[in-house]
């Protein structure tokens, strides 16, 4: 679903500035090499790789702690969520006094 997802942020965050952090608990699934793949093309993709750590909550944290954006989003690889609401919910951020 990599390269799927970031074709979706692509489409949804067209004229913002973004990136996207893969967080990987070394998974055998391929999902931390497909995600270095696009990394290499395209500056937005990053890609962190836990060893010997699992666990939702504390991926979502070390994703969080490695990027300096004054927003964050977390959003499953499995494309369970809707990234056309990003946008919407950055706007909504941004309208706060």
């Amino acid at each position: 679903n990599v390269p799927v997802l970031v074709a979706k942020l692509t489409q949804a965050l067209a004229g913002r500035s973004w990136e996207v952090i893969f967080v990987d608990d070394d998974s055998p699934d391929g999902t931390a090499e497909a995600a270095r793949e696009l990394a290499r093309a395209d500056p937005r993709v990053r890609v962190l790789q836990r060893i010997g750590r699992r666990g939702l909550s504390t991926a979502c944290v070390e994703g969080m702690c490695a990027t300096a954006a004054p927003v964050v989003a977390v959003i499953d690889g499995d494309l369970q969520h809707d990234e056309t609401l990003l946008p919407r919910m950055l706007d909504a951020l941004e309208a706060e006094p």
